[in-house]
Parts: structure tokens; sequence; C-alpha cells
């Protein structure tokens, strides 16, 4: 055992400034800043962990003043936590669970994230269950070229006409909602998509120029999900590299093309789940996914 340890010193501490960054990177920021008063070796470190990571856990509606006071506001813990960070720790990472934030407060965080070069984002609203979606996506998110990661949750999709995503590699959509082919503008301009996942998505239109449904063009691209996106048209994924499909939703209607794929034969791992009772169905009503599991398992 090491004498530091027998004697009941701090091996922890002792560790080099990279290395306690990258552990505090992992926790919540909440819960990196507590970590200053362990001592005063750990007073400053968590200024130069480039993530903020909160969640606004308030309850009731901001537009009533019935928040729940006890907490500290959340948007005073996101304006200091990106406050903190010198010019020389940009922010890398960006998650934030909200509830009802102001839009000015919003657009000014993410434009500061953006202009930082961040990789990883993950924007999440909350809602009350009857409420309707209604932020719309900033536009400038997606002239990001140093963006890897992005996850959204709860909004509505509104993109240029002109995006340069180039580093992105994956896509999460959650609860969006795509009027007017807003989807497949996004997805043509990924050309490094490799990880794909489209969840509870509301009405994904088809796009003008595509026959039916969405493409995937990125030939990156190796895992795709569609879950729950029930009124969703047919996929057609380009990619010959694809390693995991995953279906979770209704039967296609027949006639459809349901989901596409270039390359079967490179598909590892299929799941399919279907959201009905299947014991009075016919034949001819389970022939495309059928088709699609024989054809991925030839």
């Amino acid at each position: 055992m090491a004498a530091s340890h027998r004697q009941g010193g701090d091996r922890l501490s002792a560790l080099p400034d990279r290395v306690l960054e990258h552990i505090l990177s992992n926790l919540m920021s909440v819960e990196a800043v507590r970590t200053s008063v362990l001592s005063r070796r750990w007073r400053d470190v968590y200024e130069a962990v480039p993530v903020v990571d909160l969640v606004d856990t308030k309850t009731g509606d901001r537009r009533r003043r019935s928040f729940d006071k006890i907490r500290i506001c959340f948007d005073h813990q996101v304006a200091s936590a990106i406050l903190c960070k010198g010019a020389e720790t940009p922010i890398r990472t960006l998650r934030l669970t909200m509830f009802h934030p102001p839009a000015d407060l919003l657009d000014h965080w993410i434009s500061t994230a953006l202009n930082c070069g961040v990789e990883d984002l993950e924007l999440k609203h909350r809602y009350f269950q009857d409420e309707t979606i209604m932020y719309y996506t900033p536009r400038q998110m997606f002239g990001c070229r140093t963006l890897r990661r992005l996850c959204l949750t709860n909004w509505t999709l509104d993109v240029p006409g002109s995006m340069d995503m180039a580093s992105l590699e994956t896509l999460c959509l959650v609860h969006i909602s795509d009027s007017g082919g807003m989807l497949q503008l996004l997805l043509s301009s990924c050309p490094r998509l490799a990880d794909l996942r489209l969840e509870e998505c509301l009405r994904l239109e088809e796009c003008p120029g595509i026959n039916e449904g969405i493409a995937v063009t990125s030939r990156y691209l190796r895992s795709f999900a569609m879950i729950r996106c029930h009124n969703a048209a047919g996929v057609e994924l380009q990619t010959t590299c694809l390693r995991s499909l995953h279906y979770e939703g209704d039967l296609p209607p027949s006639g459809s093309s349901f989901i596409v794929v270039a390359n079967y034969l490179a598909v590892a791992a299929v799941r399919i789940e279907i959201c009905q009772d299947l014991s009075g169905k016919e034949p001819r009503e389970i022939a495309l996914v059928m088709w699609l599991i024989r054809r991925c398992n030839s």
C-alpha cells in the first residue's frame, strides 16, 4: 500500500488537472460545482471543465409565476455555468433539459456554445402533457461545422435552405414536428452521419423530389432507429455499411416502401417491434415486415 494512502493522503487530489477535469466532465454541472468545496486543490477545477449539463427541475407554469421558489432559478444556473468558463475553456458540450425558458435567453445560450465551437449539443424541452410544441429550432445551429452530436427533444424543426453540418455524426430527434420536408433538408446536409435515431416524431412528410418518404444519403450511416413515428412515410437508407436497424411502430401500409436499405447483407442486428395485435392480421398485412427481416438475415 502506498505511503500516502496509509497516512490518509488524498490520492485523487494528487491527480493531474487534466485527469480531474475529465472526471468532472462526466458529472452534472451542479455536482461538478459542489466539488469546489472539497479542498483548496478542487476550488477552481470545475471552471476548466468544457461541459455545461443542467436540468430544470422546477414544476408549475412560468407564465402563472407558480414555480417552485425553493430551487435556484434555472436561468441563473445556466448563465453562471457559461460565464464561469474562461476564454481558455470553450464549451464543447452543452446539455440542457428546460421547462419554458425565455426564448431570448435560450438563443443566447445556444449562440454562446456555437461560437465556442461546441461539439455535443443536447437540448430537451419539458412540457405539460396537453401542451403543444412552442419552440422552433434556432437556424444558427445548423451552420456549426464543429458539431459532432445533436440531440433535440420537443422542438418544431425549422432549418435554413443552406446548411453546413460537415462534422455531424450522431443525430437524435425525439418528438420533433416537421412541416414541409425540413427533416429531408437536414439529412441531406449531414454527409458524415453515422447514427440516426427518430423517436415519436410528428408529421415526417415526404419531401418534394423524393419518390416516397425520406432519404438518408450519408454513406457512413451504421445505425438507424425509427421509434413510434406512426405517421412517417417510407425511409430509404442509401448507405452500404448499415450494421444496426431498429423499428418500433405500426405495421406499414400495403404498397408503401417501408424501409429500403442499399445493402441488406451488411446489417448485423435487426430489431422489429410492432405496436399492434398481430393475431388477426392476414399474411399480406405483415408481408413488408417479414420481407425486410428475411432480406437482412439472408
